[in-house]
């Protein structure tokens, strides 16, 4: 057999073509970083450049996701692994995976505004090309493994431990990189894992010290507010193998609703939240919102290993609608909903729910 190196070039060309990830908005998780574990994946931080992160890390193994192989173990599905070794191969695979993600420049003749002012004028940008921007960076520690991410179409899942202290306004405004490039808005498509237990709080009286976890995702959406949507992952909702085939829209950061990882999609699940071109007000609330049996037509309850519960189904759609709720009052009314009055927050991100599909 002959070896990869003796192929003619124009094979070798062919064959790595198709290595590549597939043209489709991708998943990527990351864990928080800390700097107390070094030589864990926690205390790997992201980095771009010699900028570093300090708050972004590799994501810990004892909270990937099941694998859906049984009999291998767990694994990091994110997006950046299916091509990131491509870029220290060897040369062909380097040229390669540059050419796949060619990087937008400015124009030379529009260089002379770029050095005399931070304002970038978005006209001068079509759309599709800002939309297809990639950024690269790599884990620090060891040998550096590239990593390649498109943050204005991507879905970033971030796996923190807890809720208190997280700079989301930092968060949402990584990982990009600079360079000769408009100012990007930063991330769009934030996500973070539902916790049950959080769903104690959907009947619990209305105040700070009763819905603590609530109160910090109501800040988290006003502090997002520059991106498009705050997503809530539920590993246990799964779309049925008979539901209809699921209608993507991958062509625009408003219009997401679907995320390709390396062995599952994740997918919107429709809990009759307000849609992308409106915002709440009093009387959206009083349309009718799909039931539990309409949601559930599509998609099925799959209990995680350790759960030894009853429930029929989880409680991420009354959370995800609670919380929709709570934060379009605050910004409508200017009432903070959780027992005092309102800092003025006005302007907040997008809330959807995502289940799961096998690819």
């Amino acid at each position: 057999m002959a070896n990869f190196s003796d192929l003619p070039r124009e094979i070798r060309d062919m064959i790595w073509r198709l290595v590549p990830r597939d043209n489709h908005p991708g998943v990527q998780i990351f864990g928080h970083y800390d700097e107390n574990k070094k030589g864990m994946a926690e205390g790997r931080s992201m980095m771009h450049g010699s900028l570093f992160s300090g708050i972004l890390s590799e994501p810990s193994p004892d909270r990937y996701f099941n694998n859906l192989d049984k009999d291998r173990k767990n694994e990091n599905i994110s997006t950046y692994l299916i091509d990131g070794a491509m870029w220290n191969t060897c040369k062909e695979s380097r040229l390669t995976i540059e050419k796949h993600f060619s990087q937008y420049e400015w124009p030379a003749y529009k260089l002379w505004w770029h050095r005399r002012s931070d304002l970038r004028a978005w006209g001068d940008y079509p759309y599709h090309l800002v939309f297809e921007v990639p950024s690269t960076g790599y884990f620090e520690g060891g040998s550096p493994h590239y990593l390649t991410v498109f943050p204005q179409r991507d879905l970033f899942i971030f796996q923190f431990d807890k809720l208190d202290g997280i700079d989301w306004h930092f968060v949402g405004s990584r990982p990009t990189r600079g360079g000769l490039r408009p100012l990007w808005r930063g991330l769009q498509h934030i996500a973070i894992e539902y916790n049950p237990e959080w769903g104690n709080e959907i009947s619990a009286p209305p105040f700070l010290w009763e819905r603590p976890n609530f109160s910090k995702l109501m800040d988290a959406a006003f502090e997002l507010k520059d991106c498009e949507k705050l997503w809530f992952i539920d590993r246990t909702l799964k779309r049925r193998k008979n539901a209809p085939t699921f209608k993507e829209e991958p062509y625009c950061h408003v219009t997401l609703n679907a995320f390709h990882a390396r062995d599952r999609r994740f997918l919107e699940i429709d809990c009759g939240l307000a849609p992308h071109w409106r915002h709440w007000r009093p009387w959206s609330a009083q349309r009718r919102k799909p039931t539990d049996d309409d949601i559930l037509e599509n998609w099925e309850y799959v209990k995680p290993v350790d759960d030894s519960s009853s429930r029929g189904v989880s409680s991420s759609i009354d959370f995800v609608r609670q919380l929709e709720v709570s934060i379009g009052q605050e910004d409508y009314y200017g009432i903070k909903i959780l027992g005092f009055h309102s800092r003025g927050r006005k302007f907040h991100c997008k809330i959807g729910l995502l289940g799961w599909e096998e690819l």
